[in-house]
Order: C-alpha cells, then structure tokens, then sequence
C-alpha cells in the first residue's frame, strides 16, 4: 500500500561493503512508505555511488540520513574523511573518475561540506520547499600540518601516474578484498594521500593539436622547479600504505592477476621519491630533487614472443620500429637500424624505445604510455607527425613518424612506428 507524507530515516552503515545494500533497501523503504517510488531508480543509483566512495576513500563508517516526499527526496552521507570529491581530470577511457558524473546526471542538486569528524555528501532529487542545508559544524583549523617541498617536480609523469594508480588500486582492491580484511581500510588511506596529491599538485595543460602537443610538451615547461605541499600531520602515514599498496599492485599486474598493466620504470621510481619526500620531510630533512635513475643504455633483455614480427621486419623495405605495450624494442626492420646508425637489430631489441628519444621528449613519452596502459588514451595514433629523433651518435635527425597499433597473428599487441627522414620518399 502507497502511504503519502513525509518520511525520514537515519542509519549506521559498516566499512564494509554489505553497507551499499544496505543503503539502497533505506532509501527505498523511505521512498515507499512517502509514495515517491517513481524516484527509487535514480536515488538509488546516486546514494550507491556515494556510500561506495565513502567506503573505498574514507574506509570509515557512514551514516546516512534520508528526508523523502511523495515528489522529493534528500539524503546525507556523512563519513569520517574530511577530502572533498572533486572531480577528477581523467579520459573519457579511464576505469574509475566517473562516480560524481553519475551523481550530476541522475540528481538535481549535491554538494559537500566538511564537519568535525569528516565530511557530509548531500544530493536532492525534485524540489524540498524551504528546507535549506543543515547548520554544520566548521573543522577545527589547529591541526599540524608539514610543509613538504617537493623540486624537480615532473608534472607531466605524476598527472599520468595519479590516473594509472587511482585505476590500479581500485581494481587491485577488489583483487584483495576477499582475504585481506585490512585491504578497504588500507585503500582508504592510499586514496586519502592521492586526494591530497590531486588537490595541491598542478596539472599541466595539454593541447588537443597532435603538432601542438608535440611542440609543447617538452623540458623544461613540463617540470615544475618546486611545489609547495601542505600535509596534515595525520596524513603523513598514509604516503607510507599509499607505496606499499601499490609496490604490491604493480606486483600483481605483472604477475597477470590483474587486468590493469604494470607502468614505467620512471613511473615506479617517482613515486617512491614522491611519498619517500612527505616522511623524509616529516622527519625535518631537506628536501631532494627528482632525479631518474633508469640508465636506458644498460642492453635490456630481448623478449620471446615476436620471433615472428622479426622475421617479418627483417625483410620489409620500410624504416619501422616495433614496440611492445610498455615500450620495449621488440622488432625492427634494416632501413630503420641504417637510418638510426645502428648494425644489427640485437643493437636495440629489448632496449626501451627512449633510446630513440631525445631527452627533452622523455617525460612526455614516459606519460602518454602510462596513459595508453591505463586507458587507451594516445593523441597521436594513426597520425603523421614530424619529431627528432636521437641516432646511435647521439646526432639528432627530423623525421615524419606515423604509429600505427598492431596484432602479429594471434600475440599480443605491438605498436609500429614508420618512420620517414624528412624530404624523402617513401620505398615501397
């Protein structure tokens, strides 16, 4: 039976994620006892995606409180971490980012506001008359904060590190959750060190013009010479699970027990600079510059697999290189060794393709993998752009590259670069 009027509920939910459930069922027993049902799809897929994200950024309990009218409802979420959402600045491809987007489309007002133990996320759907937001206490501002100076700051690599690490913690979290009772607590507190990350750290600007991202995207305009960080003295702990938890991520990946692939060395060694800076600088240290330590010109390991694509590039009149997916050397063809200055193709199979790269570019190249590994996104797929490129003398030569993705009869995907010294006329 349909009851109309007002209804109102309030609810303690777990950190745990039978809360999401419970959630919904609240808001739906709130809506039928108010005769509001014709509002239950679209509440509860925005307080769904609301408790989750407390659950996977607080790690706390949730409290929810629900005001439902036959043509309204209003519910407040309220849980123990005090950031904010914020949307986030990731691909349309990406695998997580997409939260607070659904809460726009599907209710017509939200909004957030921080109190003494954490936060309140609040959203409406229809009209509640003369009901304004509840008087909410203010944070205490006397809480200790460590000023962290981070130098060298690579801009470009740590925006692309944030969105690889944000979907890899997310996937390597349900990986965990089944035999890790820690593992929503532990997530919480690495998406609480991200968060800071996200709200004080500059993010670059990024043409959509394949010739003007090129030409911009070089040294020294995507490092910043220093970053001033603010971290609550009671976050600093959550840098130390934040590498921790995604040493044993990247792990996994390369193990094949994730989806999501394993990133950059570069990747992987500043982000131990980076959360190793907030303790080292909690402890009154000075401050120590980024500084990559990958040596590219140590011969990498030649990987199995791409005999057949060897063979193929071996015969071909072309100037193409052949890359795996996390840019290693993995084919290339006589007129590109001739035109690179190097032998035989053991000279560069296996090495990392920046070889090939001038210096200036290498950040750039190093976030645009990350960014294809994690999501697909590659701004200059399929097009022909003109880019230097370094040749075994250290001579640096003009080239008209076009990179094109590739699957060799049924292995894995590689990605050719066909490569054109600048005026000349391609063979074949």
């Amino acid at each position: 039976m349909s009851v109309t009027g007002i209804a109102s509920a309030e609810c303690s939910l777990p950190p745990a994620p039978v809360a999401v459930g419970r959630a919904r069922r609240a808001v739906r027993e709130a809506l039928q006892e108010a005769g509001g049902m014709q509002l239950l799809d679209a509440a509860e897929l925005v307080v769904s995606e609301l408790v989750t994200n407390a659950l996977v950024h607080a790690g706390t309990p949730v409290s929810l409180r629900i005001v439902a009218e036959p043509t309204a409802l209003r519910v407040e979420v309220h849980d123990g971490s005090s950031h904010l959402p914020v949307r986030r600045r990731w691909a349309d491809t990406a695998g997580t980012g997409r939260g607070l987007l659904i809460v726009e489309d599907y209710c017509d007002r939200w909004g957030s506001t921080p109190t003494l133990a954490g936060k309140v996320v609040w959203f409406e759907i229809g009209h509640l008359p003369d009901r304004a937001d509840p008087t909410l206490p203010s944070p205490t501002d006397d809480e200790v904060v460590v000023p962290v100076r981070l130098l060298a700051v690579p801009l470009l690599m740590q925006w692309a590190w944030q969105e690889h690490a944000s979907s890899l913690l997310r996937e390597f979290l349900l990986y965990a959750l089944e035999d890790d009772a820690s593992a929503l607590a532990q997530h919480a507190a690495a998406s609480a060190a991200l968060s800071l990350l996200h709200e004080q750290l500059p993010v670059p600007y990024l043409p959509t013009a394949p010739d003007v991202l090129m030409a911009s995207l070089i040294e020294p305009d995507v490092t910043a010479p220093e970053v001033c960080l603010q971290i609550p003295a009671s976050s600093v702990g959550h840098f130390e699970v934040l590498d921790d938890l995604l040493s044993r991520a990247v792990a996994a990946a390369r193990e094949g027990r994730l989806l999501g692939a394993p990133t950059q060395p570069e990747i992987v060694e500043m982000r131990g600079w980076l959360c190793g800076e907030v303790a080292r600088q909690a402890r009154r240290l000075e401050p120590v510059s980024w500084v990559a330590g990958t040596d590219l010109h140590v011969p990498g390991k030649v990987p199995a697999g791409w005999q057949g694509l060897q063979r193929e590039l071996r015969d071909s009149p072309l100037a193409v290189v052949a890359t795996d997916d996390s840019g290693i050397i993995v084919a290339v063809s006589g007129p590109a060794l001739e035109l690179m200055g190097y032998g035989e193709p053991t000279d560069l199979v296996g090495r990392r393709v920046l070889v090939l790269i001038p210096e200036r570019y290498h950040q750039a190249h190093i976030a645009g993998t990350t960014l294809h590994a994690t999501n697909g996104r590659d701004a200059l797929l399929g097009q022909e752009v003109r880019v230097p490129m370094v040749r075994s003398d250290g001579v640096e030569i003009s080239v008209d590259m076009r990179v094109e993705s590739g699957r060799h009869g049924t292995g894995p995907a590689f990605f050719a670069a066909h490569l054109r010294v600048v005026g000349s006329t391609p063979k074949g």
